[in-house]
C-alpha cells in the first residue's frame, strides 16, 4: 500500500486543479482564501508525493509521468485564472502566461518523445526552482486577493507584477536549459 501512496497523492492533484480554478474564477465570497487553501493543499502533495516515492521506492512510470503534468495543470490553472481576475487585469499579463504555456507544452512535449526512445528526461536544480517560483508566487498573488479588502491590491500591484515577471522570465530559461541538455542527450544516442 505504501508504495501507491505518490500515485494517489498525484492523482489527488490532478482532481484539486479543476475545483481550485472554478473556485478561483468564482465570484462567491471568500473564494481566494478558499483558493488558496485548495493551491497550498495540492502544493503540499507535490512535495511528498516525490519525497514519498523515493523513500518507498516507489517511482514508477505513471509518477515520472504525471506528477510534473500534475505539477504544469495546477500552476497554469492558476495563471490562467488570475487573467479573469479583474483586480489582476493590468499586473498580470496574458503574454507571461502564453510564455509559461508555451514552455510548459515543449517539455511535456519533448518529455514525451525521449519516452517514446526510451530516455529519461534530464532535469535539473534551475528547474525545480522554477517550479519552487511559481508556487510561491501564485501563493503570493492569491494571500493578497484575500486581503483585498484589507489592504487594496494596488498597493501590491508592482510586487505581483515584478513576481509574474521574475517567474516568466525563469520559466523561459529553464525552458531553454531544458531543451538544450535533453536535445543534447537524444542526438548522442
Amino acid at each position: 500500500m505504501k508504495k501507491k501512496i505518490p500515485n494517489i497523492l498525484t492523482s489527488f492533484r490532478l482532481f484539486l486543479v479543476p475545483l481550485f480554478f472554478i473556485i478561483l474564477v468564482s465570484d462567491y465570497e471568500n473564494s481566494y482564501l478558499l483558493s488558496l487553501l485548495i493551491f497550498s493543499l495540492a502544493s503540499i502533495t507535490d512535495f511528498f508525493d516525490g519525497k514519498l516515492a523515493r523513500k518507498y521506492d516507489a517511482i514508477s512510470k505513471f509518477g515520472l509521468f504525471m506528477d510534473p503534468l500534475a505539477d504544469k495543470a495546477l500552476t497554469l490553472s492558476a495563471f490562467i485564472g488570475f487573467l479573469y481576475i479583474d483586480t489582476l487585469a493590468t499586473i498580470v499579463e496574458p503574454w507571461m502566461i502564453f510564455v509559461i504555456f508555451s514552455r510548459d507544452i515543449l517539455v511535456t512535449f519533448l518529455r514525451l518523445i525521449m519516452n517514446r526512445k526510451g530516455l529519461a528526461m534530464v532535469t535539473s536544480k534551475i528547474a525545480k526552482l522554477k517550479t519552487a517560483s511559481q508556487l510561491i508566487s501564485i501563493i503570493l498573488i492569491l494571500l493578497f486577493l484575500s486581503y483585498n479588502s484589507i489592504s487594496p491590491i494596488d498597493n501590491y500591484g508592482i510586487f505581483i507584477q515584478f513576481l509574474m515577471i521574475s517567474v516568466t522570465l525563469l520559466t523561459i530559461y529553464t525552458g531553454l536549459d531544458y531543451c538544450y541538455k535533453n536535445i543534447k542527450l537524444m542526438l548522442s544516442k
